[in-house]
C-alpha cells in the first residue's frame, strides 16, 4: 500500500512537474508559442501569425504577435491561475481583415482595432474598452459573472454606414452615420433586462447598388433617417421602429422578437408619399402615393401578412403566406377602387372613370405552379372623352359607358379568363383568354356585337345605320400582334387578319347597295363584290382592288339625267364585271373604276375621296351607245353634286345638236313653261351660291320633250 501511494504521489508531481515546465518555463513558453502559431497559420495563404513574445509565469502574462506588417496583437498585464483572477490590457489592431477569412469563416474587409483591460476574476470581471470600428467612437463596458456576461454597456457614435457594408462583404447599397446606445442590464437570455436605441442620420440610399441596370444615379438622391428603441424583457425583445425616407415611411409600433422560439412578430405601416421616385429601384413608371397597414409574422423562414390597402382609393384586404422565399397563398379582396386612380399610378392619363372590384383566392401563389381564381368586376365606367380625343386625335361627343366581368382561372403558368365587356357602343366577349406568365404570351378568341352602328360616329367617323357582329382571334407577345376576324354581313362575308401594323380584307359575296345603304352613301349601285384590302395602320397607306360582279345601276339623279340626254335606261344594264381599284393614303383613298356592259363603257379615271372631310371628286367618262360624254361628280357624298358635261353631250348627240339649233328660239318658249324655278343656261353648268330652287327632273325631260317630241 505504501509503494502504491508514494508511486502515485511521485506521478501526480511528474505530472504537475511536466505542466509547470510546459507552461511556465521559458522552453515550455517558446514550445507554446511554436503550437499557437501552427494552429493559426494552419491553411493560411495570405498572412503568417507570428509570436514576437510569449511569457506565461505563475503570476502573469506577456502576448505579443504580429500578423503581417501593420497588424499586431498585444495582451500582457496579471494571471493568476490557481486564483483564477486578471487584471490584464490588451490591444488589437487588423490592418486587413480579409487575410483572415479561414480563422473567421467568413469573408470581411477593412481595418478593426480596439483597445482595453479585463480585470476581476472567475466569478465576476469586467471587460472594458474602445475601438474604432467604421471610423467610429465606440466603447464597450461588459460586466461577466462566471464568465458569462451579465451587464453590457455599448456606445456606438457616427460610425459610417458604407464602411459597415464594405467590412461585412456587402454592396454599399447606403451611406449615412449609425448611432447605437445600448444598456443592457441582464445578458441572460433567458431574463434579459435592458434598452438598446438605434438612431441613422444622413442616410443615402445607393439607388445603383439596388437596381444594377441603373446607368447613373438619379437627379435627386433619396435621403433617409430612422430610429428605433428596443425593450429586452425575458426572452424577447420588443421593438418601435421609425423609418423615414424621401420616398416612404415605416411605422412599426411593436416589432416582438422570442429569441428562444426566434418567431418574429410585428405590426407596421407604410406610405409611400411619392410612387414616381421608386422607378429606379424597380424600375417601373408609378405616380401617386400609396399607403398600406397590418400584420406579420417571422416563424422558421415561413412569413405570414395580413393587412389592408388605400391603394386607388380603394378599401383593399389582404394576406398572404411566404414558406422558403415561395408565396403559398395570396387572398386579396379590392373595394371600389377606382379606375381612374388605378391609371394615374401607372402614369397613365385619365382615359376613363369608374369603380373595381377584385376579389382574389389563390391557393398556391407559385408562378410556376399557379391555382386560384380572380374574380374582376367593373361598374360605373365612364370614358373621358376630353382626355382620349386629346390623345388619339378622337373628336368623342356622345357619352360612352361602360361595365364588365371577368372570372380568372389560376393553373399553372396561365391565366385564362372569361371576358364580358358591355359599353354603350359595343359589347365583347372572350370566352377564353388565356395569358402564359412564363411565355408572356395572350390568346384569346372574341366576339364583338355591335347592335347600333349609328352610335359608332365619334369614333368612326363615318355615318353608319344597322348592326354588325364579328368573331374571331388574338394572339399577342413580345414582338407579335396578331387579330383575324369574320363577319356574315349583306349577304356576304368579310374576313380580315391584322399581322401587327399589317391589315389584310377579303369581302366576298357583300351587297353594294346594303354596303352604301349603311354608310348612308347615295344608292347608285346594286352588285356583289369581291375585294380585297391591305393596308398599313402605321403609315396608313394601303391598297384596295376587286371586282363588283353583275352589277346594276339604281335609278338614282345619274341614271335620270342619262335617260333624259340620251333616251336611254342605264339602270336595265348590267355589268358583269366592273374592276376597281384604290389606293389609301391616310384621309386620301384615290380609286380607278373600269365597268362595260352590252350598250355602255364607263371608266372613272380619277376619283378623289376625302374620308376626313367626307368628300368626294371624281370624273366619270361614259360611253352610252354611241354618245360619249364626261360627268363630274364632287361635294359632300351623302349628297354629292352631279355635273355633265355640256359641250361633250352637244357635239355628240344629234339631240344636243338640235339643242344647239334651236337654242336661241326656244329658249323663252322652255322659261315660260317651266317658270323662273329653271334657267336653261344652268341646265349642264354648276348652278351660283344664291341659286332660286332648281327644276325636277320631271320638268326637265318635260322640257326636252315639248322640243324633241317623244
Amino acid at each position: 500500500m505504501k509503494k502504491l501511494f508514494f508511486g502515485l504521489t511521485a506521478f501526480i508531481l511528474l505530472v504537475i512537474g511536466g505542466i509547470y515546465g510546459i507552461l511556465f518555463t521559458s522552453a515550455g513558453n517558446s514550445y507554446v508559442a511554436s503550437i499557437i502559431e501552427n494552429k493559426v497559420n494552419e491553411g493560411q495563404k495570405d498572412v503568417s501569425m507570428k509570436v514576437d513574445n510569449f511569457k506565461l509565469t505563475m503570476n502573469d502574462v506577456l502576448f505579443k504577435a504580429t500578423i503581417d506588417d501593420n497588424s499586431t496583437i498585444n495582451v500582457e498585464g496579471a494571471l493568476n491561475i490557481f486564483a483564477q483572477t486578471v487584471d490584464l490590457k490588451y490591444d488589437v489592431n487588423v490592418a486587413d481583415l480579409s487575410k483572415l477569412e479561414n480563422l473567421t469563416k467568413q469573408k470581411l474587409n477593412g481595418s478593426f482595432s480596439t483597445n482595453g483591460i479585463v480585470k476581476g476574476d472567475s466569478k465576476q470581471a469586467v471587460v472594458k474598452g474602445v475601438s474604432k470600428i467604421a471610423s467610429s467612437n465606440t466603447n464597450y463596458d461588459i460586466q461577466l459573472k462566471d464568465f458569462n456576461p451579465s451587464n453590457i454597456l455599448f456606445t456606438m457614435k457616427d460610425a459610417k454606414i458604407e464602411e459597415l457594408l464594405y467590412m461585412v462583404n456587402q454592396p454599399i447599397y447606403a451611406k449615412g452615420m449609425l448611432n447605437i446606445d445600448a444598456n443592457i442590464k441582464n445578458a441572460d437570455i433567458e431574463n434579459l433586462d435592458g434598452i438598446i436605441t438605434t438612431t441613422v442620420s444622413k442616410g443615402i440610399l445607393n439607388a445603383k447598388a439596388i437596381n444594377k441596370e441603373l446607368k447613373e444615379e438619379p437627379k435627386l438622391p433619396i435621403i433617409f433617417n430612422s430610429k428605433s428603441v428596443s425593450n429586452l424583457v425575458g426572452n424577447e425583445i420588443n421593438s418601435n421602429i421609425n423609418f423615414d425616407s424621401t420616398i416612404a415611411k415605416l411605422d412599426v409600433k411593436k416589432a416582438n422578437v422570442n429569441i428562444k422560439t426566434s418567431v418574429i412578430k410585428s405590426d407596421y405601416k407604410v406610405f409611400v408619399k411619392d410612387l414616381a421616385k421608386l422607378e429606379t429601384l424597380i424600375n417601373q413608371k408609378l405616380n401617386g402615393s400609396f399607403s398600406t397597414n397590418g400584420d406579420v409574422i417571422v416563424d422558421n423562414g415561413v412569413i405570414t401578412v395580413n393587412g389592408n390597402s388605400d391603394i386607388f382609393a380603394s378599401d383593399t384586404k389582404y394576406e398572404a403566406k411566404i414558406s422558403n422565399s415561395k408565396p403559398e397563398y395570396v387572398n386579396l379582396t379590392v373595394n371600389k377602387a377606382k379606375i381612374e386612380n388605378l391609371l394615374n399610378l401607372v402614369k397613365q392619363p385619365n382615359y376613363a372613370n369608374g369603380l373595381l372590384n377584385i376579389d382574389a383566392k389563390i391557393k398556391n401563389a407559385d408562378i410556376n405552379n399557379l391555382d386560384g381564381k380572380v374574380l374582376t368586376t367593373i361598374l360605373e365606367g365612364k370614358v373621358n372623352n376630353n382626355v382620349v380625343n386629346k390623345s388619339f386625335d378622337q373628336n368623342l361627343k356622345e357619352a360612352v359607358t361602360f361595365k364588365g366581368d371577368i372570372v380568372t382561372d389560376l393553373v399553372k403558368t396561365q391565366a385564362i379568363s372569361k371576358i364580358n365587356l358591355d359599353t354603350s357602343l359595343t359589347n365583347v366577349d372572350m370566352t377564353k383568354a388565356v395569358y402564359d406568365i412564363s411565355k408572356g404570351e395572350f390568346t384569346s378568341d372574341y366576339t364583338v356585337d355591335v347592335p347600333d352602328l349609328s352610335k359608332l360616329k365619334d369614333i368612326t367617323q363615318q355615318k353608319m345605320r344597322g348592326k354588325a357582329k364579328i368573331e374571331g382571334n388574338i394572339k399577342q407577345s413580345t414582338d407579335l400582334l396578331s387579330v383575324d376576324g369574320k363577319s356574315e354581313l349583306f349577304g356576304g362575308k368579310i374576313d380580315f387578319n391584322l399581322l401587327n401594323d399589317n391589315f389584310k380584307a377579303k369581302i366576298d359575296g357583300v351587297e353594294i347597295k346594303d354596303l352604301t345603304h349603311m354608310l348612308y352613301y347615295p344608292e347608285i349601285f346594286t352588285s356583289k363584290s369581291n375585294i380585297d384590302v391591305d393596308y398599313n395602320l402605321a403609315t396608313k397607306i394601303g391598297k384596295v382592288g376587286g371586282n363588283l360582279i353583275n352589277g346594276q345601276f339604281i335609278k338614282n339623279e345619274y341614271s335620270d339625267l342619262i335617260n333624259a340626254f340620251a333616251q336611254f335606261d342605264l339602270t336595265k344594264e348590267i355589268y358583269k364585271k366592273v374592276e376597281i381599284k384604290s389606293d389609301m393614303k391616310k384621309d386620301i383613298i384615290n380609286t380607278i373604276v373600269d365597268m362595260t356592259s352590252e350598250h355602255t363603257t364607263i371608266k372613272v379615271p380619277a376619283s378623289t375621296l376625302n374620308s376626313a372631310k367626307n368628300t368626294i371628286n371624281a370624273l366619270v367618262q361614259a360611253k352610252i351607245l354611241k354618245y360619249e360624254f364626261d360627268t363630274k361628280i364632287s361635294g359632300n357624298l351623302s349628297n354629292p353634286k352631279v355635273n355633265i358635261d355640256k359641250k361633250a353631250f352637244l357635239n355628240n348627240t344629234k339631240a344636243g345638236q338640235k339643242i344647239k339649233k334651236k337654242t336661241d328660239e326656244l329658249k323663252n318658249k322652255i322659261q315660260e313653261k317651266i317658270g323662273d324655278k329653271f334657267k336653261l343656261d344652268q341646265l349642264f353648268n354648276e348652278a351660283p351660291k344664291q341659286e332660286k330652287k332648281k327644276a325636277s327632273r320631271e320638268e326637265i325631260a318635260a322640257a326636252f320633250k315639248e322640243m324633241f317630241g317623244n
